[in-house]
Order: C-alpha cells, then sequence, then structure tokens
C-alpha cells in the first residue's frame, strides 16, 4: 500500500503526538507499506522513522492561500505520489477530497457537545470544515468508543462509516523516568478548561489542609498554563495559602514534559471532557498512581485501575487524592497488565484494515 498521511494542519500537541507514533507503529506493523507524510510550511515536524518520507507542501500567498494548502494541494500530492488511500490527520484538512480511499482521524466532539467551552468563531469553523470533510470521508476512524458513541448519536448517517481506533501508550515505555528528587510531586495539566485546573488546585489545598499545618510533603506542578491562566492561578494559589505546595509550569518542550512526568508519583487527570486521555493511559502503562473524573474515555483507557472521584468539589478531590497514593503495587501492576492492550500496532491495524474496504 502506498499511504499518504496528511499532516498539514499538524500542530504540536495531540494531533502531532497520535500522527507520529501512529506512523511509527504502522511502519512496524508493515514494513512493506510505502509512507509519505505531508506537512505544511508550519506544520510541526514530529521525528519520523526511517523508510517514511517527508514532503513539505508550499502554501500559496495571498488570503485563500492556507485553503489551497488544505484542499487541491493535498488532492494534487496524492494523485502525484499514486496514493492507495490517504489518512488525514484532523477533520479540517484535505477538503478536496481524493481519488483514492480516505480516511479522517476523529478525536473529539467537544465543540458540540460542550459549545460553552469554545469561541463563536471556532465553533463556526468547525462546524463548516468539520462537517463538508466527514461528508467526504471513506473512512472515519475515531479515538476511542467513547467519541464513536458521541458521533453515532450525533451524525448518525455517517456514523456506518466509522469505527474505533483506539490509540496506543506504548510509546511512554520508551521514556527516560529521572532521578528521584527530593520532594515527591504529583502532575496534572492546565492548557484547556475541560482539564478543571482550578478544581486541582481547591481538591489540592484541601489535601494540603488535612495534612497538617506544615502540609504535606508532596508538590502539585500544574503544566501546560500560558502565561495569564498561570498569573490567575497564582493568585488564587496565594489565597489559599500553599504557595510552597504548587509550582506551576509553562509550556515544556517534549524532553521536559516526559521527564516531568515519568518523574511523578501521581497523575491528577479530573477532565470533564475527554477523546480519548492520553495522560491517563500512559500513567497506566507506567504504573503511576492515577486519579480521574467519571469522564466515559477516561473509564474506558483505565478500566477500573484508576482512582475515579465522584465529583471535582474540593473534598471528593482531596479524598480522591488520599486513595490514589494508597493504592497497591499489586493494584498498580494490574493497571500495567490492563494498558498492554493499548498499542499503537493495533491502531494502525484497526486503520488500515478500513481503508481499502471503506467506501461512500
Amino acid at each position: 500500500m502506498r499511504l499518504v498521511v496528511d499532516a498539514v494542519v499538524g500542530l504540536p500537541g495531540s494531533v502531532a503526538i497520535v500522527l507520529e507514533h501512529l506512523t511509527r507503529g504502522w511502519s512496524e506493523t508493515f514494513p512493506e507499506d510505502e509512507i509519505t507524510v505531508l506537512f505544511g510550511p508550519e506544520s510541526h515536524r514530529f521525528p519520523l522513522p526511517d523508510g517514511v518520507r517527508a514532503e513539505v507542501l508550499e502554501r500559496p500567498r495571498g488570503p485563500v492561500g492556507g485553503l489551497w494548502l488544505r484542499s487541491v494541494s493535498i488532492r494534487r500530492a496524492a494523485k502525484r505520489l499514486r496514493a492507495d488511500a490517504v489518512l488525514v490527520g484532523v477533520p479540517a484538512s484535505a477538503l478536496a477530497g481524493t481519488r483514492a480511499p480516505r480516511g479522517v482521524i476523529l478525536y473529539d466532539l467537544r465543540f458540540e457537545l460542550r459549545p460553552d467551552q469554545f469561541s463563536r468563531k471556532a465553533r463556526i469553523a468547525r462546524t463548516i470544515s468539520w462537517a463538508w470533510s466527514l461528508r467526504m470521508a471513506d473512512g472515519i476512524f475515531t479515538i476511542s468508543e467513547r467519541t464513536l458513541t458521541d458521533f453515532r448519536d450525533l451524525h448518525p448517517v455517517l456514523s456506518a462509516r466509522a469505527v474505533a481506533a483506539p490509540l496506543g501508550s506504548d510509546h511512554a515505555l520508551a521514556w527516560n523516568r529521572p532521578p528521584a528528587g527530593d520532594r515527591p510531586y504529583a502532575i496534572a495539566f492546565g492548557h484547556f478548561s475541560n482539564k478543571n485546573a482550578d478544581a486541582v488546585i481547591a481538591g489540592w489545598a484541601e489535601f494540603c489542609a488535612a495534612s497538617g499545618p506544615e502540609g504535606p510533603g508532596w508538590l502539585l506542578r500544574l503544566v501546560g498554563m500560558g502565561s495569564a491562566d498561570r498569573a490567575a492561578a497564582t493568585e488564587e494559589v496565594r489565597r489559599l495559602g500553599i504557595e510552597e505546595h504548587v509550582e506551576l509550569m509553562p509550556w515544556l518542550d517534549d524532553e521536559a514534559f516526559q521527564s516531568c512526568f515519568t518523574g511523578a508519583g501521581l497523575v491528577v487527570f479530573p477532565s470533564d471532557f475527554e477523546g480519548f486521555g492520553l495522560p491517563a493511559a500512559e500513567a497506566l502503562r507506567l504504573g503511576i498512581p492515577t486519579l480521574i473524573s467519571a469522564d466515559p474515555a477516561l473509564a474506558e483507557v483505565t478500566g477500573g485501575h484508576a482512582i475515579t472521584v465522584r465529583s471535582t468539589t474540593a473534598a471528593d478531590l482531596a479524598d480522591g487524592i488520599r486513595s490514589a497514593l494508597a493504592l497497591t503495587p499489586e493494584q498498580l501492576a494490574a493497571g500495567q497488565s490492563f494498558a498492554q492492550a493499548f498499542t499503537w500496532r493495533r491502531t494502525a491495524e484497526i486503520i488500515r484494515a478500513g481503508l481499502p474496504h471503506a467506501g461512500r
């Protein structure tokens, strides 16, 4: 198979992570396939395994240059490369379609289910481009059963083309674990509103207060915060009197993030909405105690092996933190065993099987 992967709209973050590891898993599972990854001039160019080609498409000048890049340029490249199939990294790309069977990766439908978390402009843009792209797709590959269920509920007419291709978490096994520091720490995430960073801070304050006047020996590292969010969180941390127990961190590069993640003794992830929940899956794979919300995707990727809080109130989060820290080595090992089912090879196998046979 000659596979073309559309990474033209790829930005640092979840999309680039998925395409990088999926491409690697695909090339290892199907070494006979010829894979070409298309990047745009401003795309995040993730590392490619040996044997996988990269091609950078030019963006025409002018107000429609971006639209041309995400449509006509990809269509022409797929034809020139004689693609047997095209895999589109985000629904807002390959808008002109391709002659070869075209699969689209669908991460979530949060903009439809949690519209208050998006600007009006973002909602309109996604509604138009995603609807067009998904209608033209030969195969739609959701990153979890949760997203597949949402898609079937919201777009039943298109659901016959959709199949769940859950993501992998085995890439985390290659991350280096740093030497133990002087103080154990938990890691949480603050880069999107659905991560509930404010609730995590309040829960951590409750956890500190219940540990006595000097607080716990643990530190909370909240990573991925923009400058404005970090400034607001700094004021809240000061108000709660837990400055000595919280470290607010900006976006980290891959190496720094991996080191921070693998060195954590606890992952706190009470998100109110996930398409898959990669941090929870990675934590489980590494045997790190994990606290999650009752979000369906997080339940799916942890299989009952994480501590699920009843709510994101401070009291419930504090109780959940204590329960997660009390998990036994045997319980953590059971979680690691469950996590072995989530591999990038399996993701590649599902998508490859769906591409040649998916039809309108």
